[in-house]
């Protein structure tokens, strides 16, 4: 079961796209322009206030924003079995 914040992420990313109803945890993001480098920086500041963890902006790793079973993994799975 996803968590709550993988939710939100989705749902913003979907709120920015209302021709989609919805998004498969392995869709590229980036290469599919459903994030672009406009909205790169506020998907970072979504994450963040979903995950309640601060992202490094040095040390971001764009293979951690690639798709939304990426970002799961990266930003939402710390601490679980």
């Amino acid at each position: 079961m996803a968590s709550a914040g993988i939710e939100k992420v989705r749902d913003w990313i979907l709120g920015r796209h209302p021709e989609r109803t919805e998004l498969a945890e392995d869709v590229r993001l980036l290469d599919s322009r459903l994030v672009d480098s406009l909205s790169f920086v506020e998907l970072v500041y979504v994450i963040e206030d979903a995950s309640g963890a601060e992202i490094d902006f040095d040390s971001i790793d764009l293979e951690d924003f690639q798709t939304v079973a990426a970002i799961e993994r990266a930003f939402f799975a710390r601490g679980e079995s």
